[in-house]
C-alpha cells in the first residue's frame, strides 16, 4: 500500500464545540464531523444515511451505529460521537440538549413531509 492511498484512508473532520449546541448541522459525503457535550445530548438525523461511532461509553468502549432519517441516537454527558455521511447523501442532523420528548416517535405525518422514504424512529435501518 502507498502513502497516498493510505492517506486516502483519512477524512477530515470537523470538531462543534458546545456553541453549536441545539443547532441543526449538515455533514457532506466523505466527512466526518466530531461532537461533544458537557451534558446529555439528542442526535437526531432529519434525513440521509449517518454512520455513527460512539466514544467512550460507560464501558470505555467505542460502538458504531447506523442512523436513516428520521432516527434519533441519545448521547451520555461527555461522549464523544463521529457522525459520517454515507450512501453518497449528505446527512442534515439536529444537536440538542437530551429530552424526554425525543424519546417518542415522530408522527407518521411529519415522517411522510421528508418525503426521503427512509425508515423512522425505531424501524429498521440497512446500510
Amino acid at each position: 500500500m502507498t502513502t497516498s492511498q493510505t492517506l486516502s484512508f483519512f477524512r477530515p473532520v470537523r470538531a462543534v464545540s458546545a456553541a453549536a449546541a441545539g443547532g441543526l448541522g449538515t455533514v457532506a459525503p466523505g466527512v466526518a464531523l466530531s461532537l461533544a457535550h458537557e451534558s446529555a445530548m439528542t442526535l437526531r438525523v432529519t434525513e440521509g444515511l449517518a454512520w455513527v461511532t460512539l466514544g467512550h461509553g460507560a464501558d470505555d468502549r467505542s460502538s458504531d451505529v447506523f442512523l436513516c432519517g428520521g432516527q434519533t441516537l441519545q448521547v451520555a454527558a461527555g461522549q464523544h460521537v463521529v457522525v459520517e455521511a454515507i450512501g453518497g447523501r449528505a446527512v442534515q442532523f439536529r444537536w440538542a440538549p437530551f429530552s424526554v420528548a425525543d424519546t417518542r416517535p415522530v408522527a407518521w405525518w411529519r415522517r411522510a413531509s421528508l418525503g426521503n422514504g427512509m425508515p423512522a424512529h425505531g424501524e429498521s435501518c440497512y446500510a
